[in-house]
């Protein structure tokens, strides 16, 4: 295969292998419906039609059936690996022309080979300096070797990816039945049925996912990959894997939307116009949404989407976890409070899941007989939390529903049913869970506790929580003593307010009673490493001056990693002891 080039990757549009998986996809659901068609129309025949001639068309029959199935499953598989392939290499492309962007911004010139060399213009201006002039061309030339480096680097990726999917499409059409092949024993893949994600339960359907064959399964993730990636209790793998292979479709419909509803707003007048306006608004959004999703996943590889959601709520709905969830010995979930959204908090809340996970980590190692235990740490954003942002009224709204918990209560039964997924998905039976809010974040994670169903969780940790509803105990939440903790910084005000009921903060006349009291503080944690503390409403998850988790952090990493002795407590001594 011939690496790719320069105007090959300027040219290449991944948006052609959505179009194909959607020609492919359609293909095999009328195939399966034709094959469907003539399974009863020789079924039919079997209450007036006997004899050899009888039994030799149904024979007939079966075997075009069996066939037909085969090949619907391959055009399900096969749009499944277009889908994959038009994501990764759309993401190699942009890699190859941001690459070859920043150095012609600089000045260099780029060949369609991708080398890179110091344009006459720029070597010019170096010449008749003598020393100066010599030591300016090298420090071209460098830079120019380091451009032409990144550039053949992202090149070899992109011939890497394009090499990847040639390979999963030509697999997809191997499995293609030939002439004269023996099928017999081969079971043909039937339609599917998927239970109701409203009556169903996170065990019911990871019950029905392994009940599924290998074929099944795979003509699900062909055909509703949307399914798959939203229903809580698959394993973690295979929602990453349907939500990835969604992410090209979702964004070409989209835009098909997107110009659709520019079209009507610039031929329309009045109301529709207007109404077609906030349409056209929202559509942009959701793919800026898109946009920001994809940079969080492509930012490290361990980062799996559990969560795809681009039309339920207001804003496109994700969760990505820091590490594989089903085979970690401890998983933690957080939740946002108000303002959250994939634009101005996914990034930030994905790198701050990956510095949790990694001081977790760092002191199980520290740990005798705990080092190789795992964490994965899962940031979810699958609520619509109260926004006070925009013009006037989205502010007087969204300060309306901050002082309300119905959209707490709403968020609360999507995150109880994840919480349980998060059980039904694990390779053991019953993982040490923990349960993190943040302001409005932790009334919605209370709440949650409480739904209806059988919750994993061990631990809860909430911070600048303003009150939690319905708690006098943390048993009202379901845990035992010594399982319910809360920080709050000396000067956040959001954590004083009790808006909710009695607050999980220590000291004041409508405390909960029972919560551990995390300190916040600056303070010499007990592994020896001075921490900076927390102060207004947002610092606790944050890193520190000194590039280290502040002791807020810390605390959180002690009670995601299951040794809570290991925490400061409020009021502890300045080396971290009480």
């Amino acid at each position: 295969m011939t690496a790719p080039s320069v105007s090959h990757a300027g040219a290449w549009g991944p948006q052609v292998l959505v179009r194909q998986a959607q020609q492919w996809r359609r293909a095999g659901a009328l195939l399966d419906v034709g094959m469907d068609d003539v399974g009863r129309a020789v079924d039919a025949t079997g209450d007036f039609w006997g004899g050899s001639a009888a039994d030799a068309a149904r024979a007939q029959a079966a075997e075009i059936r069996a066939m037909g199935a085969r090949t619907g499953s391959v055009l399900h598989a096969a749009a499944l690996a277009a889908d994959e392939a038009a994501v990764h290499l759309g993401r190699a492309r942009d890699e190859v022309l941001d690459a070859v962007g920043a150095a012609r911004a600089e000045g260099f010139e780029v060949g369609d080979d991708g080398t890179v060399g110091v344009a006459p213009p720029m070597a010019a201006v170096t010449l008749g300096y003598g020393m100066a002039g010599a030591l300016a061309r090298e420090r071209l030339r460098r830079r120019a070797g380091q451009h032409g480096a990144l550039i053949g680097s992202a090149l070899g990726a992109l011939g890497a990816a394009d090499g990847r999917a040639r390979s999963r499409v030509v697999s997809a059409f191997a499995e293609l039945p030939r002439e004269g092949e023996e099928e017999t024993g081969w079971v043909g893949v039937l339609p599917v049925p998927i239970p109701p994600r409203t009556r169903s339960t996170a065990a019911a359907d990871r019950a029905w996912w392994d009940g599924l064959s290998a074929a099944q399964q795979q003509t699900v993730l062909g055909t509703s990959p949307d399914v798959v990636g939203s229903r809580d209790g698959l394993p973690a793998q295979v929602r990453h894997h349907a939500n990835v292979a969604r992410l090209a479709s979702e964004r070409v419909a989209l835009e098909d939307a997107r110009e659709t509803l520019a079209q009507r707003a610039s031929t329309m007048s009045g109301f529709e116009a207007t109404l077609a306006r906030r349409e056209l608004v929202d559509v942009t959004s959701r793919l800026l949404d898109l946009d920001v999703v994809e940079d969080v996943l492509r930012a490290q590889p361990d980062r799996l989407l559990l969560l795809l959601d681009t039309r339920t709520g207001e804003q496109v709905r994700a969760a990505v976890a820091v590490g594989d969830p089903d085979d970690a010995d401890h998983v933690a979930v957080t939740t946002p409070g108000m303002n959250a959204g994939v634009r101005a908090t996914l990034p930030a809340m994905t790198e701050e899941a990956a510095a949790l996970r990694d001081e977790a980590q760092t002191l199980l190692r520290d740990t005798a007989g705990r080092a190789d235990e795992t964490v994965s740490v899962i940031a979810w954003l699958g609520y619509d939390p109260p926004r006070a942002a925009g013009n006037v009224t989205d502010v007087a709204a969204g300060g309306i529903a901050v002082a309300q918990e119905a959209r707490a209560r709403a968020g609360a039964r999507d995150l109880a049913r994840f919480y349980d997924g998060l059980g039904a998905a694990h390779t053991r039976s019953d993982p040490h869970l923990t349960a993190i809010g943040h302001s409005y974040g932790s009334v919605t994670a209370g709440l949650a506790l409480v739904e209806p169903g059988r919750h994993p969780v061990d631990d809860l940790v909430v911070y600048g929580s303003p009150g939690l509803v319905g708690v006098q105990t943390p048993s009202d939440l379901r845990l035992g003593p010594g399982h319910a903790y809360e920080m709050t910084a000396a000067d956040d005000v959001i954590a004083h307010l009790d808006r909710f009921g009695p607050g999980p903060l220590g000291g004041g006349p409508y405390a909960i009673d029972g919560f551990v009291h995390l300190a916040t503080e600056s303070a010499v944690t007990p592994d020896g490493v001075h921490r900076d503390g927390a102060t207004g409403h947002s610092q606790y998850p944050r890193l520190g001056d000194n590039g280290r988790l502040r002791t807020s952090g810390y605390n959180l990493a002690a009670v995601v990693a299951g040794l809570p002795d290991r925490a400061v407590l409020v009021g502890a001594g300045p080396n971290g002891t009480v």
